[in-house]
């Protein structure tokens, strides 16, 4: 009787142990602090529940600048993280290292892929979005009794609401603002006004053309209406300094949280239209690296990317966040349009990404054109050169970087 209770006390902890030993442990490097923490740590812990044998650590790495430098130095290390937050630009420096996602994810998930977020990289599926939003506009409606909706409305309201509210002969409160190192603001703007970075087969930079110089010049004149500064504006819309600004979706509860800083309302209506009412999608993908991961690892990655796809955990993330829904089944499930039917700051987010979403340039070297645009955006909007001047510099500079 000893023999076979100490058999199977002997067996058990064999059995335990494998188990331990069975565990898939994954490490996901992003950027959400604050106030979209809390949202991803709760469906992360909900997914470890339901998968015990998948542990999934989660590696904040601060702001989107430091993510992208950690992310460089250790993919030029072989020692990436089994999933990263990444932008289509960064994507594009390892396209190599990042698993094909269309082997991993089941085809009815890569199916419910908004068709606006679904985005193939030299024909691979190798991201899905993730924490996605719309640019849309901000304002103070106690200062914006009824928002702009076109160009010129937009213009004329922020100029007649720049003023000099104390006579001292300094500007106290500007219309609108502006920040230099995004540049998609313009190509949100250019895109209004059916006008492109390149042309369809990427061999002209068409940015230059007369749709182009259109939007700078509307852009430089938006500008000196503008406070201009390279900083997030809720800081500078909390203090009274700024009546309305075209910002993300996801910026939401940070822009919210000012404006009761500062003791008034905000509400939210699509942005300013011209030929089109395009708006550029902002946020990050979801990626899986293949180098110095196991098949395990990436197959638990894989299926981790596929629970924080499910209908009810992206309305979730979207509900908590800011950020939008990215599937089909995400956005009508019936948590989402009770939601948005509740508030309408969001259901103009929505509305907002149907009518004219649009995503980032997948060119292999949209990394440097990107750096190129966000240096004559300021160029353009602190006055130094005129639009003209700015746009063929600048078109020049990207004839180049298209044919290296």
């Amino acid at each position: 009787m000893r023999k076979k209770f100490l058999l199977i006390v002997l067996l058990s902890t064999l059995l335990v142990g494998a188990t331990a030993m069975a565990q898939v442990t994954i490490t996901f490097w992003h950027a959400m602090g604050k106030a979209h923490a809390p949202a991803l740590e709760k469906l992360t812990q909900d997914f470890m529940a339901k998968n015990p044998g998948i542990k999934v650590e989660l590696i904040y790495q601060g702001g989107y600048g430091a993510l992208s430098q950690k992310l460089i130095a250790a993919v030029a290390a072989g020692e990436p993280p089994t999933i990263a937050q990444q932008y289509e630009n960064w994507t594009t420096q390892w396209l190599d290292g990042l698993v094909d996602l269309g082997r991993y994810l089941p085809p009815e998930v890569i199916a419910d892929i908004h068709p606006r977020h679904l985005q193939l990289f030299e024909g691979r599926l190798v991201t899905v979005p993730f924490n996605k939003s719309i640019l849309v506009l901000y304002y103070r409606p106690d200062l914006v009794p009824v928002p702009p909706t076109t160009w010129e409305e937009f213009l004329s309201l922020a100029c007649a609401l720049t003023v000099d509210l104390d006579g001292d002969g300094k500007i106290d409160r500007w219309g609108t603002g502006l920040r230099p190192p995004n540049p998609e603001i313009f190509l949100a703007f250019l895109a209004q006004n059916e006008g492109s970075i390149l042309s369809d087969d990427w061999t002209q930079v068409t940015i230059n053309d007369t749709k182009g110089l259109e939007t700078a010049e509307f852009v430089a004149k938006l500008a000196k209406c503008a406070l201009v500064q390279g900083g997030y504006l809720s800081d500078p819309f909390g203090l009274g300094q700024i009546a309305m600004f075209v910002d993300t979706s996801a910026g939401y509860p940070y822009n919210l949280d000012a404006a009761k800083r500062g003791g008034f309302p905000m509400a939210v209506a699509p942005v300013p239209c011209r030929k089109t009412c395009a708006s550029m999608i902002q946020g990050t993908n979801l990626a899986i690296f293949a180098m110095n991961q196991t098949e395990e690892q990436i197959q638990a990655a894989a299926k981790y990317i596929a629970f924080l796809l499910e209908p009810e955990n992206t309305a979730y993330w979207a509900k908590e966040t800011g950020y939008l829904p990215v599937t089909i089944s995400g956005f009508e499930s019936a948590s989402w349009q009770a939601f948005i039917a509740e508030r309408p700051e969001q259901r103009v987010m929505t509305e907002q990404f149907m009518v004219g979403g649009f995503g980032q340039l997948l060119h292999p070297n949209y990394w440097d054109m990107r750096e190129a645009l966000i240096t004559y955006y300021e160029l353009l909007l602190r006055e130094e050169k005129a639009p003209k001047a700015v746009l063929d510099e600048l078109a020049a500079e990207l004839q180049a970087l298209i044919s290296k």
